[in-house]
């Protein structure tokens, strides 16, 4: 049973306001009074009520995260933002907690912003614009700080971090070209947005400044509610009329799928197909071969969010705060020259 105020009361024979106020350093305790409580406080184990504390300070010292994609997606993603988080969070002394049921049930959000469960709110991949709009001002109205990851939002009154997408898959585009790739296959995600919509962009980039045609024949949107979306969309490419040479894949999990198939259909990565991902997790270094990706930078995601957050809560809300971090390519064995191009 945990120690209460009413124990260190009971062994010292004085009233428990004298216990509270001496725990809580107060002035009309005197020092002797002070000394008799702490120590018997150490005695028995005692530990202040952390809800009492909140309720005090009408603080929580916790953070939610609200996860409003299917988990399983992301898990690898959410594997290097969590720490991140976590980090910054513990250095200002607050709890990061974690809701996973919450993804796009508005009275939950609702009901979490009521309940002062938390001082702050990040939402991790938040559903389309006009949705989360209208999301963020059923939680400013609620007077709850928040902040949303990792995609732009093109709305002037909403915080988030994101990464530069159509940075990455210009970069990814651009080295495909350098291998003397012409036909580029490249996969969508429509659900997914912005994301989507620079990615895509990132692509078209590149193929006009190296004079390329666009053609959109090459460019298949995945559809994540079929079962088996990654075997159907990398066999989609495979069987064009005229099949790409290389393809950029929406996530490094879909690329790492393909890579398996491509071994049971005895294609050789990158001697017949350059094959490259998005994201940069951990598992993208350790396929066979290795994974060409872009990497987001996960952990400085989470730290850069949490700071944010941490600024709105103290200010008590205030003008958005909207960060873009570059990404990185990380070219390795997965792709490789253009067979055709080969001299």
């Amino acid at each position: 049973m945990p120690v209460t105020i009413e124990d260190l009361s009971n062994k010292l024979g004085v009233s428990r306001s004298t216990v509270s106020k001496a725990l809580n350093d107060r002035g009309d305790v005197s020092s002797q009074t002070k000394e008799r409580v702490t120590q018997a406080a150490r005695e028995l184990g005692y530990q202040p009520s952390a809800a009492a504390r909140s309720l005090r300070r009408q603080r929580t010292d916790k953070i939610g995260l609200v996860v409003n994609y299917p988990i399983y997606r992301v898990s690898d993603f959410l594997a290097e933002l969590i720490p991140g988080m976590a980090t910054v969070a513990e250095e200002a002394a607050y709890n990061l907690i974690l809701y996973t049921s919450l993804a796009g049930k508005t009275q939950g959000i609702k009901s979490l912003c009521r309940s002062r469960e938390v001082d702050g709110i990040i939402i991790a991949w938040p559903q389309q614009l006009n949705q989360t709009v209208a999301l963020s001002r059923l939680m400013t109205a609620e007077e709850m700080p928040h902040i949303f990851l990792p995609r732009r939002l093109p709305h002037a009154g909403l915080s988030y971090v994101a990464t530069d997408h159509v940075q990455g898959a210009r970069l990814l585009t651009e080295h495909l070209i350098a291998l003397g790739h012409r036909r580029i296959g490249f996969q969508r995600l429509p659900e997914v947005y912005e994301t989507d919509h620079d990615r895509h962009a990132g692509y078209v980039e590149a193929l006009r400044a190296a004079g390329i045609d666009y053609d959109p024949s090459l460019v298949l949107a995945a559809d994540s509610s079929e079962v088996d979306y990654e075997s159907k969309s990398f066999y989609a490419f495979l069987t064009l009329p005229q099949p790409p040479t290389a393809i950029l894949f929406f996530t490094d999990p879909m690329a790492i799928r393909a890579l398996s198939l491509a071994r049971e259909q005895r294609i050789r990565v990158p001697d017949d197909l350059s094959v490259a991902g998005y994201d940069g997790v951990l598992s993208s270094a350790v396929t066979a071969p290795a994974l060409t990706t872009v990497r987001q930078p996960a952990p400085e995601i989470g730290k850069l969010a949490v700071e944010s957050l941490l600024q709105l809560i103290a200010i008590g809300g205030g003008e958005p705060l909207q960060h873009t971090l570059p990404v990185e390519l990380i070219a390795r064995d997965s792709t490789g020259m253009n067979p055709r191009a080969r001299v």
